[in-house]
Parts: structure tokens; C-alpha cells; sequence
């Protein structure tokens, strides 16, 4: 049952509702099947990586899928089916920690926080490569937290409307195109993307590393740039006496190193990355208590990562 309205954007529409088949609230996600004279292929797409992924513990939970005449559906609203529209039901989520980064009063996350997010968000892009598949639209905007008890503190990666797989079925990598075309958000894409590149795993990691680096910096230093001049901020970020980079830490910059060094043709080694973590988190389990769970605290008393 749909119960209200969550969001609209440039795809379609985003409600909140139940399912008597599932125990927690759920999303309910539509696309009209025909957008601007095209037809809609985002949310088919969604719908099956979702499929493949179910029973990752950092992949949202989806309730059931199906088509009818006009639709295709997972465990959809029954007033929904009536209409032309693309749709989903997924397990309800808490905010993104891009909004949750907003509520706070520095504008800013804590570096324990930070570091135990990525060790989730790391974990979750493990579980899209394992199956061949890069996500192509990391950012805080599209990681989450549970809001059961047993998944308060476990994140999750979602939307996978612009999953592309990089893998044959035989585990050999796909052959790049020669004009990809752009997949993304802009502010979080690496320079490869920037200049046209077809995008593989490491792409995935870059854009994770910015996403902490947001969440720490308030503002990654392209933020306000014209978009012409973003590119060289970027490569300027990279660079070891980066002032931008230094300020996020010595853990966080030995990361994001790590991660500007791999090579397009790099399988990233995902358990290596999440140690050099490890003493980011300050000995908190990932199942501790996250800054907007504490008032913001450490955000606003940290002054030196």
C-alpha cells in the first residue's frame, strides 16, 4: 500500500508504502515506460542487478518482481498496475549520507565515521565487481543506512540505474567501446571519465574516494569550479603535497594514494584498501553508534584528522 510521496526526480517518482509479504516499510519506485517519446529503460535495468545481488548485505532488499501488460514490477502497489509505468519496491532506507553530512552543524562527518562508512561502501562495491558489474554513480547521495535495528548500522549502496557490466561471462573483461559516453555524477567522476574513458572498477574506487573525502572536507575543492577547470582540480587533488589531500588526514590520504594509483586494468584489491582503514576508525566496530547518532559530536570537535 502506498502511504506518501518521498521524492520526483528527472526518472520518475519515489513513494513510501508497506507490503503484507514483507516484514519492514518499503520504496516504491516508477518510471513511466515511455519518457519524452523513449522508452524507459533505467528502472528494467535496476530491477535486474537487483535480482543478481539479492542477499549482499550492502544491496537493498527486494521485495518481489513480475510484469504485467503495461508494466514491469517488483512487488508492486496494486493501485500501481493500473497505470503505464515502470516500477519497484525495495526495503525502506534512512537518509543518504550526503543529507545526513547536511544535518550536521560543521558540515562535516566525523573521521571515524567517515572511515567505517568506506569500509562498508567498499564492501558493497566488492559485492557489484564480484558479479563483473561497476556501479558508475558512487556518491553520498546513493549510500544509506537501515532503520531496523538489525540495519541501523549496516550500509547500503543503492541505485544501480547506470550498472554496466565490465565481464564476460567467462570472467575476461568486456572490450572498451571507443565513445562510452558519459555515466555519472560529474562532481564524483574520475579524470578517465572526464576524458571519455570507458569505465571499469577503479573508476568505482575514485569515486568512493572523493565521497570521503566530501564527507571530511565539507566541500571537495571543485565544487564551485567552472566545469571546464574540474578535470585539473581533480589531478591536483592527487598529487602527495596536495594541501586539499593533507587535510583529510594521514589515514584518509594514504587511501586515497592507494586508489589513485591503480591502473585501468586493475583488479582492486578490496580487503587491502578496507585495512588501510583500519586505524581511521579509532577501534570502533562497524556496529558502534555513527556521528548523527551522537549529535554530530566528533564532526564539530574535530579539528585535525
Amino acid at each position: 500500500m502506498i502511504q506518501g510521496l518521498i521524492g520526483r526526480g528527472g526518472y520518475g517518482q519515489i513513494y513510501y508504502g508497506s507490503d503484507a509479504t514483507f516484514p519492514e516499510d518499503v520504496v516504491i519506485k516508477i518510471e513511466p515506460i515511455v519518457r519524452n517519446g523513449r522508452t524507459g529503460k533505467r528502472m528494467l535495468l535496476e530491477q535486474k542487478i537487483l535480482y543478481r545481488l539479492q542477499g549482499r548485505p550492502h544491496v537493498p532488499i527486494m521485495c518481489a518482481s513480475g510484469h504485467t501488460e503495461h508494466l514491469n514490477f517488483i512487488g508492486i502497489d496494486r493501485r500501481v498496475l493500473k497505470t503505464k509505468h515502470v516500477s519497484s519496491v525495495m526495503q525502506l532506507l534512512g537518509p543518504n549520507i550526503g543529507d545526513l553530512k547536511k544535518r550536521s552543524p560543521a558540515r562535516r562527518l566525523g573521521p571515524t565515521t567517515v572511515a567505517r562508512i568506506m569500509i562498508q561502501g567498499i564492501a558493497a562495491l566488492r559485492d557489484v565487481h564480484s558479479l563483473g558489474y561497476i556501479h558508475r554513480d558512487v556518491k553520498p547521495a546513493n549510500m544509506c543506512f537501515g532503520i531496523t535495528q538489525n540495519t541501523r548500522h549496516v550500509l547500503k549502496l543503492v541505485d544501480y540505474g547506470m550498472v554496466r557490466r565490465y565481464k564476460n561471462p567467462d570472467g575476461t573483461r568486456r572490450k572498451a567501446r571507443h565513445r562510452p559516453g558519459f555515466r555519472g555524477t560529474l562532481r564524483y567522476s574520475s579524470a578517465r571519465v572526464h576524458d571519455g574513458k570507458e569505465q571499469v572498477p577503479s573508476d568505482d574506487f575514485v569515486s568512493m574516494a572523493y565521497s570521503g573525502a566530501e564527507l571530511l572536507l565539507v566541500n571537495l575543492p571543485w565544487k564551485l569550479v567552472c566545469v571546464e577547470d574540474i578535470k585539473q582540480a581533480k589531478l591536483d587533488f592527487h598529487a602527495p603535497n596536495s594541501p586539499f589531500l593533507l587535510l583529510t588526514g594521514p589515514y584518509f590520504s594514504v587511501f586515497c594514494g592507494a586508489i589513485f594509483s591503480l591502473r585501468s586494468d586493475d583488479e582492486p584489491d578490496h580487503s587491502s584498501l578496507q585495512a588501510l582503514l583500519s586505524e581511521m576508525t579509532g577501534g570502533k566496530s562497524l556496529r558502534e553508534a555513527y556521528d548523527w547518532e551522537e549529535n554530530y559530536r566528533e564532526a564539530c570537535g574535530s579539528e585535525d584528522y
